[in-house]
């Protein structure tokens, strides 16, 4: 432990980088109050250089997490195993870990063994790319950069620290982190230098030993970024995006991606218009995707290619209701008809019953069952095509179907298509 907080690497005066944050000032104070090194690490220190507000803050500490307990009182032991403990101060959240030096992988996931350091430079040549490599003395204000980061922010590269295969090898994550750090917003594509470029293709086997769900989390960003179409067709050539899910995704179709809002099933649908429903949804499952989004996916998949006759368009906006706006971006993006489905915004989607059973029951004199039901769900549907709104119209509809004949089976009801 280095006296006072003080880091074993010499710092460079950069004045001012952190916005004033009192919770961030007192939480540093207490680790450097009790004899620790505490510093503003990774992405929070990239932002600020490139004069972003951070979201939130991390920090890198000489302290292991029992000391940490002992210091602060407000805490949840996030990662403790990897040294991670999230301390709560006022209305912020700052997860703290433990400086390191070297971690053993083991299968390439996560270390099954990892020792605590007190060297700020050795935790940093531990990290995976050069502007995620830098750190920050708020006290002191020192700027730590040692494999140059912020050069590589000035010229827009992405660059491994160290030797590149040796950083992805260290955990195959770093193969999807490193695609979505090269959209930068609206800094633009940051492409990564040739080393990290050869590694990234050489080593994508690695990502087999990764977890799904860390997988999708990766790539569900990547989806939504600005810069998508670029980064994911450049997954697509280095044979990342096939890894992934297993499918042959053509460029143009890539190249769509722009066309949709940042909207992450729809994009997804887009993604997979080539594919059939079944291999999506075992797509979608072997990924350990959410419910809600496996859902929403398959149902915006299912109606690619599909639109509204004109008759149809009221009932088509009541069941399809909020996702008509992403139904109608997947068909302009891929050519497909969508005059009425555009035609179908000018309609409500929040339409409600105007009758219920007790008003059906009254003047069809049905008891209570499968009939009843049917009949109501019957008057709906016409309700919602006619765009009516009180109970004599209702009355007017019903005198106008034959309900009392036919199979009750066979009548219509709110459902498109």
């Amino acid at each position: 432990m280095r006296d006072q907080g003080l880091a074993d690497l010499e710092g460079e005066p950069y004045s001012d980088l952190i916005p004033e944050n009192k919770e961030l000032l007192d939480t540093i104070n207490r680790f450097t109050e009790n004899g620790f090194g505490a510093w503003v690490v990774g992405g929070a220190v990239r932002d600020c250089v490139l004069g972003k507000t951070p979201s939130e803050f991390d920090l890198c500490t000489t302290a292991t997490p029992n000391e940490m307990k002992m210091i602060f009182e407000d805490i949840i032991p996030t990662g403790e195993k990897y040294g991670t403990i999230t301390i709560r101060n006022g209305e912020q959240m700052f997860e703290a870990t433990t400086l390191r030096t070297e971690m053993d992988y083991g299968d390439g996931r996560r270390p099954e063994i990892v020792n605590w350091g007190a060297s700020l430079s050795i935790d940093l040549s531990r990290r995976d790319f050069t502007i995620n490599s830098m750190a920050y003395d708020i006290e002191r204000e020192l700027l730590f950069d040692p494999f140059d980061g912020i050069s590589d922010l000035k010229n827009g590269v992405l660059r491994a620290v160290g030797d590149a295969h040796e950083r992805l090898a260290d955990d195959g994550l770093r193969i999807m982190r490193a695609y979505r750090f090269m959209d930068r917003g609206e800094n633009g594509v940051w492409n990564p230098d040739y080393s990290l470029s050869t590694a990234l293709i050489d080593n994508r086997s690695m990502l087999s030993l990764v977890s799904v769900e860390r997988i999708w989390s990766e790539f569900s960003r990547i989806i939504l970024g600005l810069h998508s179409p670029i980064v994911v067709k450049r997954m697509n050539q280095d044979g990342i995006l096939f890894a992934i899910l297993q499918e042959p995704i053509e460029d143009e179709i890539i190249d769509k991606l722009s066309m949709i809002s940042v909207d992450l099933e729809a994009r997804i649908a887009l993604l997979l218009s080539n594919s059939k429903s079944e291999r999506v949804a075992n797509l979608l499952s072997r990924l350990k995707v959410s419910n809600h989004t496996q859902k929403r996916c398959l149902l915006l998949h299912s109606l690619i290619d599909l639109h509204p006759k004109l008759e149809d368009i009221r009932v088509y906006r009541k069941v399809i209701s909020n996702d008509v706006k992403s139904h109608l971006e997947l068909n302009k993006a891929l050519g497909y008809q969508f005059e009425n489905i555009e035609r179908s915004l000018q309609y409500p989607y929040d339409v409600s019953q105007i009758i219920d059973g007790n008003w059906l029951m009254q003047r069809t004199g049905l008891p209570p069952g499968i009939t009843l039901g049917k009949l109501k769900d019957w008057l709906f549907r016409i309700q919602i095509e006619r765009g009516y709104s009180n109970e004599d119209d209702m009355e007017t509809a019903l005198c106008s179907i034959p309900w009392n004949l036919g199979n009750e089976n066979e009548w219509p009801s709110v459902n498109w298509p």
